[in-house]
């Protein structure tokens, strides 16, 4: 049920921001994702805000936010099995995809 970034993520965010900042010809997706206890609606916006919160933490670090798409997937997509702590735990993420610009 949260959305804050951990911040043992920061550094790796630092360098993602980085990264972004020094080739600035690419378009980044965002996509927040949830393991599936609770209702599909909520799980659905906890996506959402996760991604959000990764992106305004990458618009912190200079990154240009017309450059970033954001959006969340809820629990449809997972990585692991819901069935499990350790699963559920993969499930809980925010994906980011750099892609080239083609203006």
């Amino acid at each position: 049920n949260q959305s804050s970034i951990n911040p043992r993520f920061n550094a790796t965010l630092d360098d993602v921001a980085g990264v972004l900042n020094r080739y600035d010809q690419s378009i980044v997706d965002i996509v927040g994702h949830a393991d599936s206890d609770g209702a599909d609606e909520y799980n659905l916006d906890l996506s959402r805000r996760r991604a959000s919160s990764v992106a305004q933490y990458l618009v912190s670090r200079n990154v240009l936010a017309d450059r970033l798409y954001v959006d969340g997937r809820g629990e449809s997509a997972p990585i692991a099995s819901n069935a499990t702590p350790e699963g559920k735990a993969m499930n809980r993420r925010v994906e980011i995809l750099i892609r080239p610009f083609r203006g």
